[in-house]
């Protein structure tokens, strides 16, 4: 009977010597040494697999070999237990047991058999006989397996890595949120006065938390990643502000340490004897794998209805960075997976290899992915997305099935089709998001396809307005909220929607009363009320008349594309068109607990302010000041928007500069004694100046700085900002808002 003692003993005494191993490995050892031989007791136009049930030469090659390196008799009859379903189902073949086989062989009989050496085994030879592989074959067999194992479950490991990455990113956005929200309560249950300014910085004595805030506001979430360029592009790339900036070189610098790191390279390798192979395999198993774990990424940052956008409270624009940038990796290193595959092929076989290849179901999907990833990335520059963004959107979706679709198959045969466990999360993803999206367009009218919006487009401002029917919606829109808008008559490019900024909300722009609706609510103890009454638009965004509005007002400056077409059907007069209306989306922005808000618009970015207005002027917001300052290129522009909003306008709490920039009419000038908050310039504003002399005039009080509009009006609005949170005023918070694809 054989114990491992007595075996030591035995091979000790006899000079044969050898070592031991213990784990899984050593079975699948003794398994990669057998398989070099062919044994001839089989029909040899049967599969190797089924020969390898049924040849009684290898099954008993391989015990015997078990017997003689492997310590522990639990791994080798769990590998057999493992190979014996497949042998019943395919070969009608029961392995025989362990013992059985071992009991017919004595020491002497074992001593006799012929050894397999590596390098008789490595020219596959067909004996009719049993061996045992060598000392040497188990030992490279055994390395060999034992790299390759350990090197397939580092890179499932370092896949997952990718995961518990954004983990910890989305774990730090909702904490961040609560906190954000634990203080509003608080502001809004107590609230106190505070200091003013001193010599022109902040007196009165600083917390440890405020310290802290004041410092992440002044070095990480508000600058820009570096200079002062954020919405500006640097030529066909965009670079994100900080604190995403931040998030994405960590997450590029994982993926680079993970696909550069732990690498087991091994002497006599059996499947790749030159370490420059065994690294180019490994390099390229690794980066094809954590290029296929970051595919839900991918797809879930890219979503309309994000999940993590709710939870955490950040933009579509913060996840979309994300979603670009996972895809970005993601890409590279699939590149470097075929790359390094190709190399490899090349190297064995040269270009006839390389062909033969082709004609593998799994090679081509693959390699049709990679490309299909390439183009992916090549179509999605900035300049593309913004010059020619149907384009875009065409090839953006087709591309993504066609990735998708191809992984699939790419990765089907491997390991049982377990690497789809990546697969299909992107599948959930979208189909989630489409129900939702579905969702949406039902909650705003259950007769979706009967949404009507009349459509009107004033030359003299280069301006239309889509006044949309919202009287059958189920939810009220919110400042600063968008939706997304199908044109169902422009039947070609029906499928495409563009998101739109609601500017207001009114009752019936087509037969407007000729008496305000409602009077204005009630100001906190500290404003007063010039005004007892408003037009339409402003009662009905009051917080109590949110539910009476049945129009959503759009405006919209036409560019190229959909705007260019939406200007087109109006052109001569106004027009009724039958639309689809996906949202509300977006966030509002916490305005109505600062003491005093700046808005820094231009053009059609008037309908941020005037989307916040009322809102912020209501009973229970705490809002002292609200300055607007407004850059138009039209005279006639200003006027068109000025006449809906006069009541909350000549509000004591409201200020607006207009810069017309481009206009002959425009000239220094107060609209009228009802609008005297309202002066009109004929030069472009200075937006350091605004934002320093607003940070001076609401001192420690908190002040959110709003922007909304040309980029370069952007990034000046953001550096000034960060300028003021350097000079000590720590109530300064900048708020972008913009949509960026």
């Amino acid at each position: 009977m054989r114990t491992s003692s007595i075996s030591i003993i035995l091979y000790t005494l006899t000079g044969a010597s050898h070592a031991l191993y213990s784990g899984k490995y050593c079975p699948l050892a003794c398994e990669t040494g057998v398989n070099y031989v062919t044994f001839n007791d089989t029909d040899p136009s049967l599969s190797s697999k089924i020969r390898g049930c049924q040849s009684e030469l290898r099954v008993t090659s391989l015990y015997l070999c078990f017997d003689e390196f492997c310590i522990q008799d639990s791994q080798t009859e769990k590998w057999i237990e493992n190979q014996n379903p497949w042998c019943e189902a395919h070969a009608n073949i029961t392995l025989p047991s362990f013992r059985d086989i071992l009991d017919q062989w004595t020491p002497d009989d074992k001593a006799r058999v012929t050894r397999l050496s590596a390098e008789k085994a490595l020219r596959f030879p067909t004996i009719d006989e049993v061996v045992i592989p060598s000392d040497e074959l188990v030992r490279r067999a055994f390395t060999t397996m034992e790299a390759a194992f350990w090197e397939y479950e580092i890179h499932l490991v370092y896949g997952w890595y990718m995961y518990y990455f954004w983990l910890v990113v989305v774990a730090v956005g909702v904490t961040t949120r609560i906190l954000s929200l634990l203080r509003s309560e608080q502001r809004h249950m107590s609230y106190k006065t505070v200091p003013e300014v001193e010599s022109g910085r902040i007196s009165g004595p600083r917390s440890p938390l405020v310290s802290l805030r004041t410092w992440l506001r002044r070095y990480v979430t508000t600058p820009a990643a570096f200079g002062d360029r954020c919405s500006r592009p640097y030529g066909w790339c965009t670079i994100p502000p900080r604190i995403q900036s931040l998030t994405i070189f960590l997450f590029v610098a994982l993926n680079v340490v993970l696909c550069s790191c732990s690498y087991r390279l091994t002497e006599g390798n059996l499947y790749w004897p030159k370490k420059s192979v065994q690294f180019l395999r490994f390099v390229s198993d690794r980066t094809g794998i954590i290029s296929l774990a970051n595919f839900p990424l991918v797809w879930l940052f890219g979503m309309r209805n994000d999940l993590l956008i709710w939870v955490t409270g950040w933009g579509f624009g913060t996840y979309n960075a994300f979603h670009r940038w996972a895809a970005r990796v993601a890409t590279v290193q699939a590149v470097v997976h075929s790359v390094g595959y190709t190399l490899m092929i090349l190297e064995r076989g040269g270009w006839p290899s390389f062909l033969n290849y082709w004609t593998k179901h799994y090679f081509w999907n693959g390699e049709l992915s990679t490309i299909a990833m390439c183009g992916l990335l090549a179509f999605s520059f900035y300049g593309i997305r913004r010059a020619h963004y149907e384009f875009f959107l065409v090839t953006h979706i087709a591309l993504s099935i066609a990735t998708l679709w191809t992984m699939y198959y790419h990765v089907e045969i491997f390991t049982n089709g377990e690497w789809n466990i990546f697969i299909w999360p992107c599948v959930g993803v979208w189909v989630f998001d489409r129900i939702m999206r579905l969702s949406r367009i039902l909650a705003f009218n259950r007769s979706p396809l009967s949404t009507k919006a009349r459509v009107t487009y004033d030359p003299s401002s280069n301006l239309v307005r889509m006044e949309v029917d919202s009287s059958k919606s189920l939810v009220a829109p919110r400042p600063g909220s968008y939706y997304y808008i199908h044109v169902l008559d422009d039947l070609f490019y029906a499928h495409q929607s563009h998101p739109f900024t609601l500017a207001y909300s009114s009752k019936d722009t087509d037969n407007p009363p000729s008496t305000p609706l409602s009077p204005l609510s009630a100001r906190p103890e500290h404003s007063r009320t010039s005004s007892a009454s408003t037009t339409e638009s402003d009662a009905l965004l009051s917080s109590k008349a949110s539910d009476a509005s049945s129009n959503m007002v759009f405006l919209v400056r036409p560019y190229d594309g959909f705007t260019s077409r939406l200007k087109s059907h109006c052109l001569l007069h106004p027009k009724r068109l039958r639309i689809l209306v996906e949202g509300p989306y977006g966030h509002t922005v916490p305005l109505r607990s600062s003491q005093n808000i700046l808005f820094v618009v231009g053009g059609t970015g008037i309908a941020v302010p005037l989307s916040h207005l009322a809102h912020v002027l209501a009973s229970t917001s705490r809002v002292r000041s609200v300055k607007i300052v407004w850059a138009v290129r039209e005279y006639a522009f200003l006027t068109s928007v000025l006449r809906d909003f006069r009541g909350l306008l000549s509000d004591e709490r409201v200020e607006m500069e207009v810069h017309v920039t481009r206009d002959d009419e425009a000239k220094d000038d107060v609209l009228g004694e009802d609008l005297k908050s309202v002066r009109i310039m004929a030069h472009r504003p200075d937006v350091h100046e605004t934002v320093q002399e607003a940070a001076r005039d609401a001192g420690q009080q908190r002040l959110a700085i709003v922007a909304c509009g040309p980029a370069l009006m952007a990034d000046q609005a953001r550096k000034a900002s960060v300028q003021m949170l350097d000079k000590g005023y720590r109530g300064v918070e900048y708020f972008e808002e913009s949509f960026k694809w």
